[in-house]
């Protein structure tokens, strides 16, 4: 399942915030190929929301609040951010929840189940992962399958971006009864893209048709289809 945990202006602030950074890479010409292999014409880099204190600040104090109650309800006890994607996400909004925080590596670096853990798991532990942006959500779901290995429970995921438009996404989280909560979707960033004005025609046509047929665009611009 998916859902966003801001109300739907704070999504479109969120959105705007990140397109008023320069977060947001368009390009009309060679595609971005994300790590799952999907090519796109939009790359979201929230890394840039490290060099902007103000942005920054408003950003996780949304999502702060907006995460807040989640972890009430949930019992969570820790956030785990993706390295290297996640780390910095995990470790402010674990400063503001007042969590301890570890993060995941891509890799294990020892042996057993925690060899890709860095930081000290709490007793009984009940987590939320922390990671920038998902596509189809295989990534997230395989990282809640590496943490439940180590006997923590994991229900929940969040992202500060979830394009929300790639086929089988609900069947993929559903099957591993993993929820994907997400600062803002696609379409609030699109959106956010449009009021701008700062987007010529190429680059609203290329945005119209990724947006209406991801899976087809990908396959025409040399990246993986559903």
């Amino acid at each position: 399942m998916q859902d966003t945990l801001p109300s739907q202006s704070q999504s479109a602030r969120i959105a705007e915030l990140l397109v008023g950074i320069g977060a947001v890479r368009i390009t009309t010409a060679q595609p971005f190929i994300y790590t799952s292999g999907w090519a796109s014409p939009v790359y979201i880099d929230t890394r840039l929301l490290m060099s902007d204190v103000a942005v920054r600040r408003e950003v996780m104090d949304i999502a702060a609040a907006s995460l807040a109650p989640l972890v009430q309800r949930q019992g969570i006890n820790a956030l785990v951010g993706a390295e290297s994607s996640g780390i910095a996400l995990a470790a402010w909004l674990a400063e503001r929840l007042e969590l301890p925080m570890l993060y995941l590596r891509k890799r294990p670096l020892g042996w057993g189940n925690a060899a890709r853990l860095e930081g000290a798991l709490p007793a009984n532990p009940v987590l939320l992962h922390i990671d920038d942006v998902t596509t189809d959500a295989r990534s997230k779901v395989a990282a809640a399958q590496a943490l439940r290995g180590t006997g923590a429970r994991i229900d929940d995921c969040l992202v500060a971006i979830d394009y929300a438009i790639y086929p089988q996404t609900r069947e993929v989280l559903g099957q591993q009864s993993v929820l994907m909560h997400a600062l803002a979707q696609w379409r609030h960033v699109h959106e956010a893209l449009l009021a701008s004005g700062n987007l010529n025609e190429e680059q609203i046509l290329t945005l119209a048709a990724f947006t209406a047929e991801p899976v087809q665009w990908s396959i025409e611009h040399g990246g993986v289809g559903a």
